[in-house]
This record gives C-alpha cells, sequence and structure tokens, in this order.
C-alpha cells in the first residue's frame, strides 16, 4: 500500500482523513468491522457511494455508563438512539430530501448492516478493522504474508467530526490483525443488537409522510407554544381549576404565560362566559399557591355582588385569613382617605387583576393617572385585565391599557418575537388601516375593526378573547352536557307614537334643528350653547395664540354631546328629555343673570318677564325633584359638562352676542318647557305600550323581566308609572341608588346567586335599571330584556343582553325548574323587545345626522345600526348580522383552534406520535386553489436572561408561491390551503433544486421580515420543522 512502518492518520489535512482512508479501503475490502463512542448518520453517508462495495458492515457502540442497572443501560441506550436522531436532523439542514440515507435503510434491513450496543462495562473502544476482498488478497504471493485486513485504531468516533474534522490520533495496525478480529469476535457476542431499534430511528426520517401526517404535526406546533403545561397543584390541591370548563382552563394557562413574558395579559371573552372564574383562577394561583401579593380592582356595582360573595364560596380563607391580598373599587383609587392602602398597594403589590378593564381606558381620566402611578412603583408588578369591550372608541384604547403595565415605554416590544419599536406607532398604523378600508372609525364598522384587531400580531399576544360561537363549539362532547345557553328569539317590536305622547312639542323640537339664518340661508344648530362654548370666533376676542388647542377641541365636543343628548333624551322619555332642558335653562339662565349689563339689559328684563311662569315651573320641578341629578355615563359627558363656572373677562370675550344668542336658547328652552307642563304620563304612548306587554305578551307576563333605560330620569319615571298602575314588586336601580346592590341581585335573581325563592322574602319581579347593571352581573334567573329606548351603541346593547343571555349552570337550571315547573316551555328560550317610534324614526335620524355630523342606518327591527335596510330582507341581514356580532362569529383563529381540537379527539396519544416524528418532514397535496409551498419554521426568540432560544414555541406559517415568489404569512389562508383529512393522497411532483431555491427564498425573507426586527444576533437561524408542497 506504500505506508511507512508507523501510518498515522489525524485528520490534520484533506488527505489525512479518516474519511478518506476508510473510503480508499470500502473497494478492496468484503467486510468492514467498526467499534465507536457514538454513531451518526454523517459518518455512514460520508463514505456513501463507497460503503455500498462492502458486503458486510458491523458497528458496535458504546456505552458510556459506569453504573450497570437496566434503568441505566436503557436509557445509555436511548441517548444513543437520540443522537442518531438529532444527527439525522443535522443532516437535513443542508441535505434536505436526505439523499443517501435510504440506502442505509435498506442495508439495515437486509442486514448488511448490523449495529450492536455493548453493556457488559463501559465501552470506549474506537477501531475500523477492514477484511481484504479475496480476489484482491489473491494479487499477492503468499511469500509476502499479506494478512487478511488492516486496522485503525485509535480516538475517532464514527462520526462526521471524529471522520473529518478533529485532530485525531489513529494508527494502522498491520502485523497480528487477527488477534484484534478476534477481540472484535467476543466483544460483538458479549454486545446486544439494536439493528432494528436504529431502523426505526432512520425509517421515522424516510418515511414517506402522508399530507395529514405533516399537516398534524404543524397543527400540534402552532399551538404548542399556546400551551402552558398544568401542575400538580392545579390537579389536586386548586379549588377552582375542577371546576372550570376546558376553554376558560386554556384561557387561565394562557394568561399567566403571557403576563409571565410580558407582565400584562388580557382576558376579553365575551360577555357571560364566565371571565370571573378565570380571575378567581388567577387569584388562586398567586395568592395560594406562589404567596404573592394580591390586588383585585373591581367596580363597586360587583365587588359584594360578584367578587366577594364568589371568594366566599369557595376561598373564605383569603378574605379572613392571612393571606397578601385587597380587593379594592376603581373609584377608591381617587379617595383622599384611601391615600395610606393606595402607597401601600403601589409599594407592595405583584399582581394586579382588574375587572372590567375598559374603564380605565381613558389616560385623560384621574382613575387612569393614579392606576398609573401605582403600576410604576415598588415591587415589579402583572397585570390582568377583564373586559369583554377592550376597544369602545378607537383602537388607542387598547394602547393606554397596554401602557399601563409598559409604563409609556414606547419601545417595550421591541425584543423577539414582536418587533414593536414604537407601540404608538403601531396603532397609529391600526387606525389608518381601518380609516383606509372604511373612512370611519371603530363604532362604525364593528365587523372589520374586529377583523383589524383579531388579525394584529401585538393583539394576538397580549390578548385571550373568545367568543361565544367558539366557545359553543368547543364544548361539543367535552363539557358541554354541564354547560348551557339559552336560544335568543328575535327582537319584538314595541311600537309606540311620539306624535301621540308629545302632541305639539314634536312640532317645536323639529323645527328648531330646522331654523335657518335670514341673512346667510344656512341651517342655524338648535342652541348656540355659548356659555359652554366661549372660544368660538364669533364670542372670543382675545388672543387665540395664547389658548390651548385642547380647549377649542373641547368646546365643540361638549356642545355637540349637549345637542346629542338632547336628541337621545327626547326619545328616551318625556321625564329625561325635560329634566336635561330644565338643567341647560338652568344654566343659561344664570349666565344671563351673571353678565345681563354687559347686554341689551331691557331685551334681557323682558324675556325674563314673559317667562315668569317658566321660572316659576322651573324653580317648582327642582324642589318636587330632589332626586334630578346628572345620570349618563361617566364615560360619555364629563362632569364638567353642568358644571362649569368659568369667569369671562369683558375685554377677551364679545358678551353682548354671547348674551343674544343665549336669548335665543332660552326661547327655544322655554317652548320646550311650556309644551311639557300640559304633558301628562297618562297620555304617553310609550308607558302604555310598556304596560301591555307585561300584562298582554304571553312570554312578558309573570316572567321575571329587566328594563333597561340609559338615563336615570326615565328609569324613575318608569318606576312610579308602574307603581301608580298596580304593579307589584318593582325596583329601580341607577348610578345613584343608595341600597345595597348584593342584596337586590339575590332577591331578583337568588337561583344564580347562591339562593332560591324561598329564601327570599321580597323577591323582585321587574327589575328597571340604567346601564350601571349592564356589566358583570349573573342574572340568568331571568330571561327577558326589554330595550326601552333606541340603542345607538351595539356594545352597550350587547353588555345589556348579556345579563340574561348568559352561561348557565345545568344543575342551577334543575333547581330553578324544580321550584318553578312554569317556566318550563320558556325557559330555554331569551326574550326582549325594542321599543321604537316606526312613525318618527327616520325624523330623529335626520335629527342625529344634523348634530353629529354621521349617517347612521338604524334597524326598524333591532333599533341599531345594521345593513342598508332598502327591503324587508335587509330587516333579516341586519338581525343576522348584529348576532354574528354577540356570538362573535368564530375567529379565523377560532376556526382553527376548533379543528385542531378535532384533531385532538381523532387521534389519541397523537401528543406521542408527534414527538416521534422527525424535523423537516415533509409531503405534498394536490392544490385546492393556487399552487404553491407551505413551511413551518420554528424562530428564535429573546429570553429574560437575555440569551436566545429555539425551544419557546415560537412557530409561524408561511406560504410560498415558486413561480412568482410571493409569500404569505396570512395564518388563516395557509391553514385553509394546507388542512385535509387522513386519506388525502400523497403528492409529491417538486425537485431538489426548485425546493432549495424556494427554501432559500424563505430563510431570506424571515431574515429580513423577523430576524432583522427583533434584532437577532448573528448565527440565530429560523429551523424548518415541516413543509408540503401544493400541486
Amino acid at each position: 500500500m506504500g505506508h511507512t512502518d508507523l501510518y498515522i492518520v489525524d485528520n490534520g489535512n484533506d488527505e489525512q482523513t479518516v474519511k478518506k482512508y476508510l473510503r480508499e479501503w470500502c473497494p478492496i475490502s468484503k467486510q468492514m468491522d467498526i467499534t465507536t463512542g457514538y454513531l451518526e448518520i454523517g459518518g455512514l453517508l460520508s463514505l456513501d457511494t463507497e460503503w455500498q462495495k462492502l458486503d458486510k458492515v458491523r458497528i458496535i457502540l458504546g456505552n458510556e455508563v459506569t453504573r450497570r442497572t437496566k434503568d441505566v443501560i436503557d436509557k445509555a441506550v436511548e441517548a444513543l438512539l437520540t443522537k442518531i436522531k438529532d444527527s439525522i436532523d443535522e443532516e437535513q439542514e443542508k441535505n434536505d430530501f436526505l439523499i443517501g440515507v435510504p440506502a442505509i435503510l435498506d442495508a439495515l434491513k437486509s442486514g448488511k448492516i448490523e449495529c450492536r450496543v455493548y453493556d457488559k462495562s463501559k465501552f470506549h473502544a474506537k477501531a475500523y478493522i477492514t477484511y481484504f476482498r479475496d480476489e484482491y488478497k489473491a494479487q499477492f504471493p503468499s511469500s509476502m504474508n499479506v494478512p487478511d485486513g488492516y486496522a485503525l485504531v485509535g480516538s475517532s468516533n464514527f462520526t462526521k467530526a471524529g471522520l473529518t474534522q478533529n485532530i485525531e490520533l489513529n494508527v494502522q495496525i498491520r502485523d497480528d490483525v487477527d488477534q484484534l478480529q478476534s477481540w472484535f469476535e467476543k466483544q460483538w457476542d458479549d454486545a446486544e443488537d439494536i439493528t432494528t431499534a436504529i431502523l426505526e430511528v432512520i425509517e421515522m426520517h424516510c418515511k414517506e409522510y402522508s399530507p395529514y401526517d405533516v399537516y398534524l404535526r404543524s397543527m400540534y406546533e402552532y399551538f404548542k407554544g399556546r400551551e402552558e403545561s398544568v401542575s400538580e397543584w392545579e390537579n389536586h390541591d386548586s379549588v377552582i381549576y375542577p371546576g372550570l370548563s376546558q376553554y376558560q382552563r386554556d384561557g387561565y394557562n394562557s394568561l399567566v404565560q403571557i403576563a409571565e413574558k410580558y407582565s400584562g395579559a388580557f382576558l376579553c371573552d365575551g360577555v357571560g362566559l364566565g371571565k370571573t372564574f378565570v380571575g378567581m383562577m388567577l387569584i388562586e394561583r398567586f395568592v395560594k399557591k406562589e404567596r404573592k401579593n394580591v390586588v383585585l380592582i373591581v367596580p363597586a356595582s360587583a365587588r359584594i355582588s360578584v367578587w366577594e360573595t364568589t371568594i366566599k364560596k369557595y376561598m373564605p380563607e383569603i378574605l379572613e385569613g392571612f393571606y397578601p391580598f385587597k380587593i379594592i373599587n376603581h373609584t377608591d383609587l381617587l379617595l383622599e382617605k384611601n391615600q395610606n392602602l393606595m402607597d401601600q398597594i403601589a409599594e407592595h403589590a405583584e399582581i394586579v387583576v382588574i375587572d372590567e378593564a375598559h374603564h380605565f381606558r381613558n389616560q385623560a381620566s384621574n382613575r387612569y393617572r393614579k392606576l398609573f402611578s401605582m403600576m410604576g412603583r415598588g415591587k415589579k408588578k402583572q397585570m390582568f385585565m377583564l373586559t369583554a369591550t377592550p376597544i369602545n372608541n378607537s383602537f388607542r384604547d387598547l394602547q393606554h391599557l397596554i401602557e399601563l403595565f409598559t409604563q409609556k415605554e414606547d419601545g417595550y416590544f421591541a425584543e423577539a418575537p414582536l418587533g414593536i419599536h414604537s407601540l404608538s406607532g403601531h396603532f397609529i398604523k391600526m387606525e389608518k388601516k381601518l380609516n383606509s378600508m372604511t373612512g370611519t372609525d371603530v363604532t362604525d364598522s364593528i365587523d372589520i375593526t374586529d377583523d383589524i384587531f383579531r388579525g394584529d400580531q401585538l393583539v394576538n399576544e397580549l390578548v385571550v378573547q373568545r367568543s361565544r360561537a367558539y366557545v359553543k363549539k368547543s364544548l361539543v362532547g367535552v363539557d358541554g352536557a354541564k354547560v348551557l345557553f339559552s336560544e335568543r328569539k328575535p327582537p319584538v317590536v314595541a311600537n309606540y307614537s311620539i306624535e301621540k305622547s308629545y302632541g305639539s312639542l314634536i312640532d317645536d323640537f323639529v323645527k328648531s334643528f330646522n331654523r335657518k339664518d335670514s341673512k346667510t340661508g344656512k341651517n342655524i344648530a338648535i342652541l348656540a350653547l355659548a356659555v359652554y362654548s366661549p372660544y368660538e370666533e364669533a364670542y372670543f376676542k382675545g388672543d387665540r395664540s395664547k389658548i390651548d388647542d385642547m380647549v377649542f377641541g373641547r368646546q365643540a365636543q361638549v356642545v355637540n354631546l349637549i345637542r346629542q343628548l338632547l336628541l337621545k333624551r327626547f326619545e328616551s322619555s318625556i321625564a329625561a328629555f325635560e329634566e336635561t332642558c330644565i338643567r341647560i335653562y338652568v344654566r343659561l339662565r344664570k349666565f344671563m343673570v351673571d353678565y345681563k349689563q354687559y347686554g341689551n339689559v331691557r331685551a334681557i328684563d323682558r324675556l325674563f318677564k314673559r317667562l315668569d311662569h317658566v321660572q316659576e315651573y322651573v324653580e317648582w320641578f327642582i324642589n318636587n325633584n330632589s332626586e334630578m341629578t346628572l345620570d349618563d355615563l361617566e364615560d360619555d359627558l364629563p362632569d364638567y359638562v353642568w358644571n362649569t363656572e368659568e369667569k369671562f373677562d369683558v375685554n377677551d370675550f364679545d358678551l353682548d352676542i354671547m348674551l343674544d344668542d343665549t336669548i335665543q336658547d332660552l326661547e327655544i328652552l322655554s317652548k320646550f318647557i311650556e309644551d311639557m307642563m300640559d304633558i301628562k304620563p297618562e297620555n304617553d304612548d310609550k308607558i302604555r305600550e310598556l304596560k301591555r306587554i307585561l300584562l298582554e305578551d304571553k312570554h312578558a307576563k309573570d316572567k321575571k323581566i329587566i328594563i333597561f333605560s340609559e338615563f336615570r330620569a326615565t328609569a324613575l319615571y318608569l318606576y312610579r308609572e308602574l307603581q301608580k298602575a298596580g304593579f307589584k314588586n318593582i325596583y329601580e336601580i341607577d348610578g345613584k341608588s343608595s341600597g345595597d346592590r348584593h342584596e337586590m341581585v339575590q332577591r331578583f335573581a337568588p337561583y344564580y346567586n347562591d339562593l332560591s325563592s324561598s329564601e327570599i322574602e321580597d323577591e323582585i319581579q321587574i327589575l328597571i335599571a340604567t346601564d350601571v347593571l349592564a356589566e358583570g352581573l349573573n342574572l340568568q334567573d331571568a330571561q327577558c330584556l326589554i330595550n326601552y329606548e333606541l340603542h345607538w351603541n351595539p356594545v352597550r346593547l350587547m353588555q345589556r343582553i348579556g345579563r340574561v343571555d348568559r352561561r348557565r349552570n345545568a344543575d342551577i337550571e334543575e333547581k330553578l325548574l324544580r321550584d318553578h315547573p312554569e317556566l318550563k316551555d320558556d325557559r330555554p328560550y331569551a326574550y326582549y323587545w325594542n321599543f321604537l317610534p316606526p312613525a318618527e324614526l327616520e325624523q330623529l335620524l335626520s335629527l342625529y345626522k344634523t348634530v353629529s355630523k354621521k349617517t347612521l342606518r338604524i334597524s326598524k327591527t333591532f333599533g341599531i345600526e345594521g345593513q342598508k335596510l332598502l327591503t324587508p330582507d335587509d330587516e333579516y341581514e341586519a338581525l343576522k348580522d348584529f348576532n354574528s356580532q354577540y356570538e362573535g362569529s368564530t375567529s379565523a383563529d377560532e376556526e382553527i383552534a376548533l379543528d385542531y381540537q378535532k384533531l385532538i379527539e381523532e387521534n389519541p396519544g397523537y401528543e406521542d406520535a408527534v414527538l416521534d416524528m422527525p424535523k423537516k418532514m415533509f409531503s405534498g397535496k394536490k392544490a385546492s386553489t393556487r399552487k404553491g409551498i407551505f413551511f413551518c419554521y420554528e424562530l428564535p426568540t429573546k429570553r429574560a436572561d437575555g440569551t436566545w432560544s429555539h425551544g419557546d414555541g415560537w412557530y409561524r406559517w408561511y406560504y410560498l408561491d415558486p413561480e412568482n415568489g410571493n409569500i404569505t404569512d396570512d395564518t388563516y389562508e395557509i391553514w385553509k390551503a394546507i388542512r385535509c383529512n387522513k386519506d388525502e393522497a400523497r403528492v409529491l411532483t417538486i425537485c431538489e433544486e426548485t425546493f432549495t431555491d424556494s427554501k432559500k427564498k424563505m430563510d431570506s425573507y424571515i431574515k429580513k421580515n423577523y430576524l432583522r426586527a427583533v434584532q437577532a444576533p448573528l448565527g440565530e437561524k429560523p429551523r424548518l420543522v415541516t413543509w408540503m408542497e401544493l400541486a
């Protein structure tokens, strides 16, 4: 062979590698016996095309363990097999189709390659013994004493590194090789065969996987990162966890995972889906398991009736024992007397749970500023926000809530996996996207808003949100028997005539909206309201540059709100409209009295004299209506609308013009008030219709019923008039009610508040309420709801319906029907009525457009904005549209989740099967629409300690069109393309060159759109997990 006496092979250069040595020996050898500490597929692939020339390959694998128990040995063997598996995965990084591996598989099956593991003792030998072919040895004369073979003995394992890369020391043995061969035979006899086990490992990689296999694996990886493993504590020690439905458990696990990563998380499930119990689960975990300092911040209306009652039932010890737990009301943040407690919470709280968190969306409010300050002080905090409506007026609502825990650090989400370098910029883009699609705001196009919201990457990272539609579908076959939902019946229109009720008032009201300027011919607003808009160009004479732009914007908003308020209260009830007119009248008259000397004194005096009878009535009204107070929702009208007492400098304001315009306003308001003096409740056609429903409608008569009004004055009016009409067991509640709200809730809905009718002395049958009752309470004992006025906000309407159309409990339902069998026929359903004035509806909408500059399409059936409503069929479409909004119509992500749930049910034990599947597994199927290649990648993410990892479950799907190079990452569209059944045929037409080129494009795309965005360090790369051709 031309070698020196001592032949060393050390991988020192390309001519002295073990790989080169063995490749040279394969053609002239009939057999190769190998001992090695490790085996990698790369070892055999290094000899590809040459090892096939051997008749036999025998490999003894070493066992590095020193302890010889069976368990230890089995684990060592498992480690060897894992190393082989990992080596195949590594090989596939550069060898996409594993060229060369099928030949190894065939050789293992035929017995050409055999593998054993030596487990008698620690085995560390490395040797490569070759046996000359007979015809090769026959070339040499017998006098040369050519041995049967040669051997290479030293340090090289049968791995790619051992054969080519590491500096090793291996020496060729030529003499006494027969002794080495005998030694090998002894070890071979003592070793255990693992050929079949290795065969199975390689088969997993070489198997022709079906499209369904790849789909199942891709779905598993997609959801794996979203699932938190459940500990022994949840399964055995938790009080709350066993009672949760699966979707609630999933929500709880996700919230914990999100908050751990970002310090804040949102639970935004739809109304009536049990957010309270997910909140309870969080409280139990952090208080009892982790012993952290927890504060729960809740609306005052829900503190006792919802939270304290539930906590006392399941975990009374955290209220009464030595646990670090506090409950405070939203409003407690603002009370001076609570300042010491707030300071303590700010310094020591670690977990903050907020119920109805949308009340903190306004960053200009005092409560927001207080909470923001609290979150930024003391110990680092995690925040959990519970709300069904994170978006009310703008996407910025969510931004403001997020900023409570990011403390307005604009680059908070710059790290992987989000790579959002400006939070404010991100939400500006969301707003622009909405405007470009609709030209409107979030309140005008709920469907598009929801699509943008749910499709946003940041939202998906921070928000857990399941629709009612998803929950209902997900419960089928799981624990659906325990969870019930009522069937919502279509709304019934409660017809009434405003003209019958108001007489001449409606004509005066409409005329006041349609006044014309005698000089310009332009429309004049219903009220000038100069006292609320003193900085209007016509009134302000001072230096406008010294006035903050916010002042101009605020006064315009206030004036517009007051005009809308007049319209809404006019449609609500005579009582609400009268109260508002008198309130405005009093404020404007006071302005005139205070500044009369700067205007036409004689004209003002004449006006006051002419309106003496009105003033007398106003004074009588105020003295006899001590409950008169602002009752609008705090988020709709700030206090300063009514409490403004600005002093006007005669040098800066044209008080003469302001007073002239105020005279006109008082003329209008006094005419309204005069008209109302003559209106009697018995002529009120609207309340007459309400009485008819309560007495005559079979679904409402003698049933528990909630009557909602937006205004306190209307609610009090209804209460008085129904009492006068002889109705019994009535209760009225609004934002100013002083009674025990928890007691009221129990009296109205005893069964869903842990009591029964027999335990209540004075059970409430008819509950009249403002929207203060529209959040968070369990009132499912009732199944009837009346909306007493046209409701302009579909979100608020959903909250109202959610009071009665909520998750029901099978055990409670059984108890309720046992006590009240007369309810059996109606109990599966939810009924509701909408009060609408059909004859005057178009007139009202026209007036609304005048004051708001916005066109509404109000459903004559449903009472909220719907479709175009040109035909009766459009009414049906409007109802479908609202039902879809209320149920939530399963989102794209929810549809995928439901399909994954189905996959799990159809494949018991699927997780073990998936874990055995190799990385980069692939298949192909016939494309249903466009052709392309699907890729599932695992992307690197940055851990809290600053290190980067591929093991944290950040998986993303991509779809590439090889013809034009277009790439999409729309998960829903990709899912629709790749989903398939078990019997889907495998169709694979792509060649290696096309795939390799496509993969390069994908890697480049991910580098540009992800790795750079998250500023991943050099060397961090995406890992391909699965791919599928759609041919």
